[in-house]
C-alpha cells in the first residue's frame, strides 16, 4: 500500500510520506523485499515437520519410547520387513515442501543481496539434509529441486558428499552472519530467533557439531580426521549453551495444523492413535525418580490394588489433578494381571501387574489392546483401546499449545551431550566430560521448566519434583566414574532428554552407537527375519523413475535396498 502510494505520487512526495519511507528503510532494509516472507514459511515448515519425527511411530517404537495403544502399532518385531514411503517425514515431502521453499528463499535473497537470509536458509537446509541422509543413506542434495531447470533425474550424492556439502554450507552461513555488513534476517519475519544473528551462529555451529559426531568414525576410516574442526567449535564456546538458544518453534494453536501435534495422539484417548510409554522407559525414570516423569506422564489411573475395597482419590502432579480409582486384586485372577513381554536382556517373560503401581509402562513389544484392557474390562475404561492400568501422557502433553510444546530442531541439552560424548572419546579436549554431561541434564530439566530446588504443587510421594540438581547428579545410576561405563550413562541421559523433543536424533544415536544397550539386547532376541531398522528403504517410484541414480545408491548399500542395509556412516 505504501509502495503503491509512493509510485503514484512520482517525485511529488509529502514530508510525511518521506518520513515513512525513511523509517522503513532505516529500521528494516528488507521492507520492500520478498525473501523475508518465504523465510517465515520455511522456518515454520522445517520446525513443524522435522519436529513431527516425535509422532512417527516407527522411531518412537524403535527407540522403545512408546507403543501404539490400538494395535501394537508398527512394533519393532514386525515393522521392518519393509518401510517404503515417499521422501518424507510424516505427511510431508521435504523435497517438494521444505527444500523447495528454502531454494526459493536463497534465490530471492541472493538477488536482493540479503545474504543473512541466504545463511538462514542454508542452515535450515542442513537440518533437512541431515534428516534425509540419516534416514536413507545417499540422497539427492546438490541437484535437488532443479526440476524447473530441466534436471528431472537428480543424482544421489553419496552420504559422504552430503556431509561435506553441509559442513561447507554451515561454515559459509557462520561467515555471512558474522559480517556486520550483511543485510537481511529481519526480526519481524525471523520467527525462530527474532533476527538474533548470534543465536543463528550458535545453531549453525551446534548443528555442524551434531553432524560431525554422527559421521566422525566414517570420516576417520576414509582418512579424514574431524577432531580439529570439532575442537574449534568446542573451544570457541559459540554454540547452544542455554535454553534461550534452543531452536524450537512454539505453536499458536489457532488451527489443527498450528497446534501441538502430539495432543492428537497422546493423552486424548483417541482410540486409534493413543500412545502409551513402554515399561523400559518408565522403569528407568522410576528408578531415578526422574523429575521429567512428573511433567511428561500421568500416573496409572486404574491401578490394581491391595486395598480391600474399591476407592478413589484426586491427586495433583505438577499442577494437574488426576482422579485415581483403585480396584482390589481379589476381583481378578492371576492371568488377568499378567502380560507378556521381554526383559532388558531380551528374554521372553511374563510380567505380573504391580500392585498399587503408580507408574507402569507396557511391556514392549506387545499389543496394549490385549494386555490390561480387553481381557479385563475395568469400570471407566474403554476395554479395547484405552487401558488405564498403564501410565499415559500428562495433561500438559495433551494440550494444544504451551511454551514447552515446540517443534524442535535442536536444543542446547543435546549439544551438551554431544560434547560429553566427544570429550569422553577423546575427539575434543575442551571442558570436562562431567561438566558437559551435567549441563546436559540441567538444560533438559530447565526446558521442561523444572527448577533447581523449587516446590511446585504437590505430586505423588513428595511435595517437590526434585530436591536439587546436584542430588540427582549424585545418584549411583547417574554419577560418572571415569570409566568406559560413562558412555552408557551419557547415552541413557541423552535418550531421556530427547523424549518428546527429538525422536529422530534418538533413533540415529542408537543406530550409530548401539546405546542404550537394553534396546540392542531386546531387538537381538527377535526371531529372523526381523532385524533392527538401520534405515528406511527408498520410495518405490525411484526405482522406475530415476533408475540409474537409484541403482547407484543401492550399490553403495551392498546391492540391497533393505532396512538392514548399512549406510556409509554405519559401515
Amino acid at each position: 500500500m505504501v509502495l503503491g502510494a509512493l509510485l503514484l505520487a512520482g517525485v511529488s512526495c509529502s514530508k510525511s510520506e518521506l518520513k515513512v519511507s525513511e523509517r522503513e528503510t532505516s529500521l528494516d532494509v528488507n521492507y520492500f523485499t520478498y525473501s523475508r516472507y518465504l523465510l517465515t514459511t520455511a522456518i515454520v515448515g522445517v520446525a513443524q515437520q522435522y519436529g513431527k519425527g516425535v509422532t512417527e511411530e516407527a522411531k518412537g517404537e524403535a527407540t522403545l519410547y512408546f507403543m501404539d495403544c490400538y494395535n501394537g502399532g508398527s512394533q519393532v518385531s514386525a515393522l521392518y520387513g519393509t518401510r517404503a514411503q515417499d521422501w518424507g517425514y510424516e505427511d510431508s515431502n521435504p523435497y517438494t515442501n521444505q527444500l523447495r521453499y528454502l531454494a526459493s528463499v536463497k534465490t530471492m535473497a541472493t538477488k536482493e543481496d540479503n545474504m543473512a537470509n541466504v545463511a538462514a536458509a542454508d542452515i535450515l537446509k542442513c537440518v533437512v539434509g541431515g534428516y534425509l541422509t540419516e534416514k536413507y543413506g545417499d540422497v539427492p542434495f546438490s541437484e535437488a529441486n532443479l526440476g524447473r531447470d530441466g534436471n528431472m533425474f537428480p543424482k544421489f550424492d553419496t552420504q559422504k558428499e552430503v556431509y561435506e556439502q553441509m559442513f561447507v554450507l554451515l561454515d559459509n552461513a557462520v561467515s555471512i552472519l558474522s559480517d556486520a555488513g550483511s543485510k537481511g534476517l529481519p526480526s519481524n519475519h525471523d520467527v525462530l530467533f527474532s533476527g538474533d544473528r548470534q543465536k543463528w551462529i550458535k545453531f549453525a555451529n551446534s548443528l555442524k557439531f551434531r553432524l560431525m559426531v554422527h559421521s566422525y568414525e566414517a570420516f576417520k576410516k576414509a582418512g579424514k580426521d574431524l577432531s580439529g574442526e570439532m575442537q574449534a567449535i568446542a573451544g570457541g564456546n559459540n554454540y547452544m549453551s542455554s535454553v534461550a538458544d534452543n531452536a524450537g518453534l512454539s505453536f499458536s494453536g489457532n488451527s489443527q495444523d498450528e497446534s501441538w501435534y502430539l495432543q492428537r495422539n497422546w493423552g486424548t484417548g483417541n482410540e486409534f492413535t493413543e500412545q502409551k510409554p513402554t515399561k523400559y522407559l518408565i522403569d528407568q525414570m522410576v528408578a531415578l525418580d526422574d523429575p521429567r516423569m512428573y511433567v511428561i506422564f500421568a500416573p496409572v489411573l486404574s491401578p490394581i490394588s491391595a486395598k480391600a475395597t474399591e476407592s478413589s482419590e484426586d491427586i495433583k502432579i505438577n499442577g494437574y489433578t488426576y482422579n485415581i480409582t483403585y480396584y482390589p486384586s481379589t476381583l481378578y485372577t492371576a492371568s488377568d494381571m499378567e502380560a507378556t513381554g521381554r526383559d532388558q536382556n531380551g528374554n521372553a517373560i511374563t510380567v505380573p501387574y504391580e500392585l498399587d503401581a503408580k507408574w507402569f509402562g507396557t511391556p514392549n513389544p506387545t499389543y496394549v489392546n490385549t494386555q490390561y484392557a480387553s481381557s479385563t474390562s475395568l469400570p471407566g475404561t474403554n476395554s479395547f483401546y484405552d487401558s488405564r492400568r498403564i501410565s499415559g501422557f500428562s495433561k500438559l502433553i495433551a494440550k494444544t499449545t504451551d511454551p514447552r510444546l515446540k517443534g524442535v530442531m535442536m536444543e542446547a541439552s543435546e549439544m551438551m551431550f554431544l560434547l560429553a560424548e566427544a570429550r569422553q572419546k577423546g575427539w575434543i579436549s575442551a571442558g570436562t566430560v562431567k561438566d558437559h554431561y551435567e549441563n546436559g541434564i540441567r538444560l533438559s530439566f530447565e526446558r521442561w521448566q523444572i527448577e533447581n530446588g523449587t516446590k511446585p504443587a504437590s505430586h505423588i510421594g513428595s511435595d517437590k519434583i526434585v530436591d536439587n540438581f546436584s542430588a540427582y547428579y549424585a545418584k549411583p545410576a547417574v554419577a560418572l566414574d571415569g570409566t568406559a561405563a560413562d558412555l552408557d550413562k551419557i547415552a541413557i541421559q541423552k535418550w531421556l532428554s530427547l523424549l518428546v523433543t527429538n525422536h529422530t536424533e534418538a533413533y540415529t544415536d542408537y543406530k550409530r552407537t548401539g546405546k542404550p544397550e537394553f534396546i540392542k539386547k531386546i531387538v537381538e532376541s527377535f526371531s529372523l527375519p526381523y532385524t533392527y531398522p538401520m534405515r528406511y528403504v527408498y520410495p518405490l517410484d525411484e526405482s522406475s523413475n530415476n533408475a540409474d541414480q537409484y541403482d547407484a545408491a543401492v550399490s553403495a548399500l551392498g546391492g540391497k535396498d533393505l532396512p538392514s542395509s548399512m549406510m556409509w556412516i554405519l559401515q
